[in-house]
């Protein structure tokens, strides 16, 4: 209660409240808060849409890997589009590195504050993002390493690093591809196929992870070109199990060209063994050797790692009488009508030839 004497008056007065200035001052720090819990939302948010979409393009990474690791550093053509968290959907296109080791991932239509946070996310298996404007550009190694060390072993679909060493010095036709030293006509008019990536429609729509080319053919029994009409038809990879070691095998028997393709599909790098893969370095060379005389085979570590089977080697053998199987020795001529296989059981273990339209197992490392 305050007093006032004005003269002989005496007026009292009640005084409440807070002043003007002091109630501006609230409103100011009310509205500086608000304005910085705002930002923080919006940042926060961009952030975790950044988080989502790194998420979602990493999956889609891992699937452009395998198909490009399956078919030699060959990328996919096509790609599936994808949407974030708040139902967008993004346009998406892969490329492809100068030195052919990494794809590249383009996404348009994302806000710029997501894309600009996506550069901070970089790191890993995503080597590196660039954002221009709302376009984001993701590279990855095609074999997903997160070193460039690891990085540079990538295949490159066309390098000689990359190339199936039975087809280095073979020369196919037009429409033709070379698979496993021989020259396969495509039959890609009327639904099969001349190589893995001639599956990869098939394997999407069938809902497959891995699939492979099996390629059948008919002998004609002359060492300088041992078949004719060749087929191919996309299959799915099947895998047996209880292996170990390293390798991978399919879960039965098959030509000895589509155990080439096999390992390719069914094994990231993967690729049919040689002898000398398997330790064997000798004894071999007259058309095949026994248990005892194979020189370096360790056939007790080998049945530890492999079930008791006839597994597909590269090892090609030359005969001077191929129809007879006369006169045959080891030799380079990877169009040869007869190739090597190994034989783990413990009675027979040993090297033996057969024709490779046979059926033996596929064994990748």
């Amino acid at each position: 209660m305050k007093k006032t004497t004005y003269m002989n008056t005496t007026i009292q007065s009640n005084e409440t409240g807070r002043s003007m200035v002091e109630m501006l001052g609230v409103l100011a720090i009310i509205g500086v808060l608000s304005v910085g819990g705002v930002y923080g939302y919006g940042v926060a948010m961009k952030k975790h849409k950044a988080n989502e979409l790194l998420h979602q393009a990493s999956m889609l990474a891992t699937t452009i890997s395998a198909q490009a690791m399956s078919n030699d550093g060959t990328l996919p053509s096509k790609i599936t589009n994808f949407g974030s968290a708040s139902n967008d959907t993004f346009e998406t296109t892969v490329g492809e590195s100068a030195d052919k080791t990494q794809f590249i991932l383009t996404i348009t239509g994302l806000d710029d504050g997501v894309c600009e946070q996506l550069k901070n996310l970089q790191g890993g298996m995503m080597r590196e993002a660039i954002c221009t404007g709302t376009t984001a550009t993701l590279s990855y190694y095609k074999n997903l390493a997160t070193t460039p060390e690891e990085g540079e072993k990538s295949p490159t679909g066309g390098s000689s690093e990359s190339v199936d060493p039975l087809c280095k010095d073979v020369t196919c036709g037009d429409g033709e591809e070379c698979v496993g030293g021989n020259c396969i006509k495509s039959k890609t008019t009327d639904g099969s196929c001349a190589k893995n990536s001639d599956c990869n429609t098939w394997c999407e729509n069938n809902s497959y992870d891995k699939c492979y080319c099996a390629i059948s053919s008919s002998p004609n029994y002359n060492d300088s070109n041992c078949y004719t009409s060749f087929t191919g038809t996309c299959a799915k990879v099947y895998t047996a199990s209880g292996i170990s070691g390293g390798y991978v095998t399919s879960d039965s028997g098959m030509t000895w060209w589509s155990a080439v393709n096999f390992c390719k599909a069914a094994k990231t790098g993967g690729k049919l063994v040689s002898l000398s893969d398997m330790g064997i370095t000798g004894g071999y060379e007259d058309d095949g050797c026994s248990r005892s005389s194979c020189t370096g085979a360790n056939w007790s570590d080998l049945q530890s790692k492999l079930r008791y089977d006839n597994y597909w080697v590269t090892d090609a053998v030359s005969c001077t009488d191929p129809e007879n199987r006369d006169g045959c020795t080891s030799g380079s001529n990877n169009k040869s009508c007869v190739a090597f296989y190994v034989n783990t059981t413990p009675l027979s273990s040993g090297v033996a030839s057969v024709y490779r339209f046979n059926g033996r197992r596929a064994l990748c490392e």
